[in-house]
């Protein structure tokens, strides 16, 4: 499996006073650390090297997972000495990888299911810039949204007001991305993967969307409440 990216450098303001003194990443539910999930689905899919973009805090993530030690995945770390956005990030972490054509990147603040061996022949057999992992939800407030026609994105608006748009399908932040993109991605050294490069370039690229299984955010204490009720209830399965 080719290599993946995690992004967990943001300082998760919405969940204080949970994040005054841990990473958004290290917060738990169902007593275990939201990047701990990530990671987890990640070998799941048997992907042996992780990339992780660390900003916030970031002391904290790197002695969590100096002492994970009994998981198969390969880690590096990727530092921001200042805060650079989900596509300045993406990019740092892609600049420093080597010897590859497309990358996995997904969110350290996620829980989430998706085969991703299945999405990447998907996003090889099309030829896709990008292919977004995509899921259904009632609520699409704080979501980037799409509008899909088969499998192509054909409207893509980030976190909008959601009289503005007739799809309940979200972007679940969970990609394949080609490296073609650092060519493609805004001269600022800054800036949003979602919001100043995805919605302002799908009607002239490949990007497309891939369903994924299950997905759970935790960007405020709401939704950190309601993820704690759902995760406990599929505590009995597989998470």
């Amino acid at each position: 499996m080719i290599n993946a990216v995690i992004l967990a450098g943001g300082k998760g303001t919405r969940l204080r006073p949970l994040t005054f003194d841990i990473p958004k990443p290290l917060v738990k539910v169902n007593g275990k650390p939201l990047i701990e999930y990530a990671l987890e689905e990640l070998e799941r899919n048997g992907v042996e090297n992780v990339y992780i973009s660390l900003g916030y805090k970031a002391e904290k993530i790197m002695h969590y997972l100096d002492h994970r030690k009994k998981f198969g995945a390969n880690i590096e770390y990727v530092l921001e000495s200042k805060p650079l956005g989900t596509g300045g990030a993406l990019r740092h972490a892609m600049e420093k990888m080597q010897g590859y054509e497309d990358i996995i990147s997904v969110n350290g603040d996620t829980i989430f299911k998706a085969e991703l061996d299945k999405m990447y022949e998907f996003h090889k057999k099309n030829d896709a810039l990008i292919t977004m992992g995509s899921f259904m939800l009632d609520d699409i407030r704080g979501f980037g949204v799409i509008e899909t026609e088969g499998d192509r994105i054909t409207r893509f608006i980030e976190k909008p007001d959601p009289k503005e748009v007739k799809s309940n399908i979200i972007n679940a932040g969970i990609y394949i991305i080609s490296k073609r993109v650092l060519d493609k991605f805004p001269k600022e050294e800054s800036f949003s993967l979602e919001k100043d490069f995805i919605e302002k370039i799908y009607k002239e690229e490949v990007i497309l969307h891939y369903p994924i299984e299950r997905f759970i955010t935790v960007n405020d204490i709401e939704q950190y409440k309601k993820a704690n009720e759902e995760v406990r209830k599929l505590a009995g399965g597989e998470i």
